[in-house]
């Protein structure tokens, strides 16, 4: 091996959370669905041999668009990257850019769920069936639910093929397939990805799809995705590895910052991860505009929550304190801009270690 290889300079965790948030760099880009996925793909071809020489792209990547309008970001990017030397294969899953709170209440579609195990029974080789929504009448709490935008967005990842070199006309979930029993198969993203990637992986593990592989997931940031028995049952298939991991260095839990707005969504009851500790908590905003229009965002996110008739739960999660905290007094829009992005993505970037990493491919992007 080279002496330039650079395979020491992160560990294994380090290089995960690189390939989950590369594919955010893309969610910031306003342009048409196919060049966007043109410069993820170049970037990825020419970052993951600085990262560590070992790692190959492997399936993808894919970008999809509902509606392909250039003033308008991706739905969704995602990609597997491959390490032959460690058996380890990444899915890293990307969604809508969520900078703002508009993004997110928008985004995630939260006030309608999906039966999580009747659709999950639908899953098979063959393909993914769309989501249909259940009805507030037809809820039983007794049964796992999840939001409706985030199952469009899992649907959106599992039914769609390649259109790179890379896995060309596979959908994912039958690329991994391919793979050698040896290989672990772990899928991470982060914010909107946070919330795609545990419940992608779940509904894999759940349909059976891919018995007989060691799968794990790495999210960072995520949302609520569904009720407090579909919160349980990810908890039960994908329990904290190692048990006494700490920091970032651990699986199958939610990596947050306590000072971070997103991962606040959708909740409303739980005591670490809650709306309501949005203002107050974490943002200070004194009396005016500012913190009227965020009050209004605020109830409008709860409102949504509370439309789902179903109480949002959030994964499993092991949290950090982003440095510095946000100050005691935001005045402005610009500020309060400043903050939120820092605190979601800077924030996780310098705690995990790889800021003079990613700073270089953002600013290339």
């Amino acid at each position: 091996m080279s002496d330039n290889c650079p395979c020491d300079r992160y560990n294994l965790f380090q290089q995960i959370y690189i390939l989950s948030m590369i594919t955010g760099l893309a969610s910031d880009v306003k342009d048409t669905e196919q060049n966007i996925q043109d410069r993820l793909e170049k970037c990825l071809q020419g970052t993951l041999p600085k990262l560590a020489c070992t790692w190959k792209l492997s399936w993808g990547p894919r970008v999809f668009k509902k509606v392909d309008d250039p003033e308008q970001q991706l739905d969704n990017a995602w990609y597997a990257a491959i390490d032959h030397t460690k058996n380890i294969c990444v899915v890293a899953i990307a969604g809508t850019a969520s900078s703002s709170m508009e993004e997110l209440i928008e985004n995630f579609r939260v006030n309608e769920v999906v039966d999580f195990n009747a659709w999950v029974g639908g899953w098979s080789t063959e393909g993914i069936p769309e989501p249909t929504i259940t009805p507030p009448a037809d809820i039983n709490p007794e049964l796992p639910y999840c939001a409706r935008g985030t199952s469009i967005g899992v649907w959106n990842i599992l039914s769609n093929v390649s259109t790179t070199t890379a896995g060309q006309g596979m959908r994912i979930d039958e690329y991994l397939r391919t793979l050698g029993p040896e290989y672990t198969i772990v899928v991470t993203g982060h914010s909107l990805g946070g919330a795609l990637s545990p419940i992608v992986a779940l509904g894999l593990k759940q349909a059976n799809l891919l018995s007989g592989y060691e799968v794990k997931a790495l999210p960072s940031a995520g949302v609520s995705p569904g009720n407090d028995v579909l919160a349980r049952r990810y908890a039960e298939a994908f329990p904290k590895d190692p048990s006494a991991g700490e920091s970032y260095r651990v699986y199958n839990m939610d990596f947050y910052n306590v000072y971070d707005f997103v991962p606040q969504a959708w909740s409303l009851t739980d005591a670490d991860r809650n709306l309501n500790n949005i203002l107050g908590k974490i943002l200070h905003i004194p009396e005016g505009d500012l913190l009227n229009t965020l009050q209004f965002l605020v109830a409008l996110a709860v409102g949504r929550s509370e439309a789902s008739g179903i109480p949002y739960t959030p994964l499993q999660g092991q949290n950090f304190e982003g440095s510095p905290p946000p100050p005691d007094s935001i005045e402005t829009e610009g500020e309060l801009g400043d903050v939120l992005s820092w605190q979601h993505v800077g924030a996780y970037w310098d705690e995990i270690g790889i800021t003079d990493f990613m700073q270089p491919v953002k600013d290339k992007f």
